[in-house]
């Protein structure tokens, strides 16, 4: 979310579901769900309603605290951040988005072709592909700037 071109979050949270009822996978941070809702958002209603609208997958990010994911499936899972020591966070969220697109990229999953598979990806795929979300995002905020790895740094 990015309050300053969003307007207030009454407006924006209609655009942002209208959307997530669009869009096959969904990442947001938790200060995200917390500027559309509200500080007292309960994260499972959120993640219940936007899987409901049509998102395949929801991932929460949490910054120190991981990730959230749930699938339409009915899988839940929280991915523990490594143990890293940060440097910058700037980038963190970007290169954990980057990170899932690489690993989707490698697992075939893109375009509409994928569609129907994201609903039922296996646990051990959605798993996969939020280490990887994860690797790279350990590896941005271990250093200054928003750096993300190469992937020679990832094998």
């Amino acid at each position: 979310a990015r309050p300053q071109l969003m307007g207030e979050p009454e407006e924006a949270r209609e655009v942002v579901e209208r959307l997530v009822g669009l869009s096959d996978l969904v990442k947001c941070s938790d200060e995200d769900i917390a500027w559309l809702y509200g500080e007292d958002a309960d994260l499972e209603t959120v993640l219940r309603s936007w899987l409901g609208a049509g998102a395949a997958v929801v991932v929460v990010t949490r910054g120190k605290h991981g990730s959230e994911v749930a699938t339409a499936s009915g899988l839940r899972f929280t991915k523990t951040p490594g143990d890293v020591a940060v440097v910058d966070t700037v980038g963190a969220g970007d290169s954990f988005m980057g990170g899932i697109i690489d690993a989707m990229w490698g697992m075939g999953l893109r375009g509409a072709d994928a569609r129907e598979t994201l609903r039922t990806l296996p646990e051990e795929q959605v798993r996969a592909i939020i280490d990887r979300a994860s690797a790279v995002s350990d590896v941005t905020v271990s250093r200054k700037g928003a750096n993300p790895p190469w992937a020679h740094e990832l094998a």
